[in-house]
This record gives structure tokens, sequence and C-alpha cells, in this order.
């Protein structure tokens, strides 16, 4: 067998309006980030990064007449001010700024995961909305913090200064409601996402922090108000353990879809003492039907071990629906020989893969749910037989 080797996972911080590295440092100096990576199970599937881009109230004092002012100024000695004009920018224009540094700074990386606080969640979920394949790391998930989904009330109460994110951020503005709609409407499409609200959020009320149609699953109510959901003092505080929970899920996924993608040649004999398929010998099974059940079986086998408690339940109820499957169809053809009836079964189970069969867990497929067949047929009773000809003692006898 071959196991693919699983690659590391982009995570980008993205910060809000007027924010910068800041937002994600608490108090004691420690950065949400860095206590993220410090978990083991995380550090190792997961690289973190961190999204700034200039952001002020008012932008004047980096504007060009300013900046040209401080040129001349910087020609008295000892005096060396910064000169570089900024302004602020729309939230398309910053969320194709984000685009150009993921292809840049994350060239390597497949996939990226984006935590963003405040307008940076508009910014992130723009870049979602408008990502094309291949062209840097796909967003597999989003979580978003103290998002004004619906708009801010800070932003209406700010309007004055002409700043064109607190436009963008005003309840009803044409831009979020147009983000919103598109969101809602592309909800099936988007990646896994979580929203994180703040109870105490002086800038973005609860109504604002979701946007349509969220199910009540995907989101948290925390807390905290709007600065410090983002600095997470230690790692028991809840913002911590959601944001953690998360990756651990996007890393349980990866791991099961890399055990999944183990290949098994059948290089050994290992399983051939295995009851299932001296049943199948018994039985005479075709050489390469009995190949196909060994390759199924160490399938179903590798996920079964690695699967989470949820997931292991659910391989339980899949497992329950492939043996209603089996019975009926050995029912239907009792009258035929092993080998037809052993055909008419799989048939079946191939017929039913996206029907009856049908799992939310991506990572099992048709061969996985042949190979829950095989695991209840590697037992010495009758539950699950070829030949009603052959007894237990054969198959014991064989076993011997």
């Amino acid at each position: 067998m071959t196991k693919l080797e699983t690659k590391k996972i982009g995570v980008v911080f993205i910060h809000g309006f007027t924010g910068n590295a800041s937002t994600w440092i608490n108090e004691s100096g420690n950065h949400f980030c860095e206590m993220l990576s410090s978990e083991q199970a995380i550090g190792e599937v997961f690289e973190f990064f961190e999204f700034d881009y200039y952001t002020q109230v008012l932008d004047v004092f980096k504007s060009a007449p300013v900046q040209n002012l401080k040129k001349i100024l910087n020609k008295i000695p000892f005096v060396n001010l910064e000169t570089k004009v900024k302004k602020n920018k729309p939230i398309r224009y910053l969320s194709n700024l984000l685009n150009s540094y993921l292809r840049t700074e994350l060239d390597d990386f497949n996939e990226v995961v984006l935590i963003a606080h405040s307008m940076g969640g508009l910014i992130a979920k723009d870049h979602i909305l408008n990502y094309v394949e291949g062209e840097g790391p796909r967003p597999i998930g989003y979580i978003s913090i103290a998002v004004p989904h619906k708009g801010s009330i800070g932003a209406l109460l700010l309007s004055p200064t002409g700043n064109i994110n607190i436009k963008e951020m005003q309840p009803l503005s044409e831009y979020s409601d147009n983000l919103n709609m598109e969101w809602c409407e592309r909800r099936n499409e988007l990646p896994k996402s979580v929203y994180l609200i703040a109870t105490h959020d002086e800038c973005v009320p609860e109504v604002s922090s979701l946007p349509y149609k969220v199910k009540s699953s995907d989101w948290f109510t925390l807390d905290y108000d709007h600065t410090t959901i983002c600095k997470p003092k230690n790692k028991n505080e809840h913002v911590f353990k959601r944001v953690r929970k998360f990756l651990d899920d996007i890393a349980y996924q990866k791991r099961m879809e890399s055990v999944a993608s183990i290949e098994y040649y059948g290089e050994d004999n290992d399983l051939d003492k295995e009851v299932f398929v001296i049943k199948l010998i018994l039985s005479e099974i075709g050489e390469m039907g009995i190949e196909d059940a060994k390759a199924s079986f160490f399938h179903a086998e590798i996920i079964s071990k690695a699967a989470n408690r949820v997931d292991r339940q659910n391989l339980s109820e899949l497992q329950n629906k492939v043996l209603s499957i089996y019975r009926h169809t050995y029912n239907s053809n009792k009258d035929k020989s092993a080998d037809d009836i052993f055909n008419a079964v799989h048939k079946e189970l191939r017929a039913e893969d996206q029907n009856l069969l049908f799992c939310a867990m991506k990572y099992i497929n048709f061969i996985h749910k042949g190979g829950l067949l095989h695991q209840m047929a590697n037992k010495c009773d009758r539950t699950i037989i070829w030949d009603e000809k052959i007894s237990i003692d054969d198959i014991r006898e064989r076993m011997s």
C-alpha cells in the first residue's frame, strides 16, 4: 500500500477596519495564531499568515499633498518622515489585494482557511465569491469574527468622514446587500464556515453579524466585545476553542481523505485467512471477485479504525443499509449460483451508491461501501453468505 503525503493548509488572518497586526495580540503579548500553532495537531497540518492592508478613518495625512510636504521637510537635518502615499480603498479592491497576496505568499499551498475580523470578513467573502479555480489556494474554510454582514452602527456615526469603507459598511448599502445576496444564493458552493458573534459588540449588533439563511449550528454567540473577541487571553477562552475546533475538523477531514487514498496492491496473502475470504473461496467465487473483495475490505478497515465517534456512528448506519440491500438481493437471486448472487449484490450496491447509500462523508466511495459488506462477512456466522450449502463447520475446518 502507498500513502499520499498531506500538504499543509494555509491559514490567513485578516484584520478589520483601522486594524493591524495588533488586532490579534492579547494584553500579555500572545498572538492568536501562535497560540493555535503551538497545538501539535494543528501545527502539523496548518501554516499561519497575516494579511495586512492600509485602513484609516481619515487618510488625509497619507495623501499626496501632505506626503510632498514631508519630502520638503525631510531636507532639514535629522528629519526623516515617511513619505509613502496611502489611500483607503474599496472592499472590492482590497479583495483583489488579498487575492494577489495569496497567489504570491501562499503560491505553494493548494488550500487556505480565512479567519477574518470585522471588515476583514467582508474582504474574505468577496474573495471567496470571486475565486477562480487554479488561481491561488482554494478557500476551504471561513471563520467570521464580529463581521458586519448586514452593516455596522459605527459606520452610520462615521458617515460624515466620507470614508469609502464606512460607506460600504452602512446598513442596507448597495455593496453590502449585493454581497449578502450572492453569498446566500451560492451557499451550497461555499467553503465550510462558522460565524462568531460578540455579545457586547458596540459596533456590530447580533442581527448584523450573520449573513442571510445561516444554519443555527454554524454560529455561536460569545461573551466578548468587538475588539476582545480576537484577543483570547488563554486557550480556555471560548473564541480560541471555537477556532481550534473548526481547524481540528478540517484537519480530521484531510486526514481521512489521506487515509482513504491509501492504495491496496494485494502483494501479500495476509487476508487469505480472513473469514470473508474463506467464505468466498468455499463458494467458488471467481478470482477477480475475491481480489476485489479483499481490496474493498482493506479500505473499509482502515477508515473504520481512523474514524472519529460521529463518523463511526455514520458508518454503522451505512453498514445497516448495505446489509438490507444484501438481504433483499440475495433473496431475489437465491436460486442462482453463488457467483451470480455475488455479482447481483455488488451490482445493486453500485446502483444505490448515490441513492439509498448516499453518504455525507466525502471521503467515502463505492469501494468503502462494498468493504462494509465484507466486514460483516468476516465473522464465522451466516449473516453474510454466498452459498447456503456452506456450513459454519465448513468454514471452521478451512480456518484450521
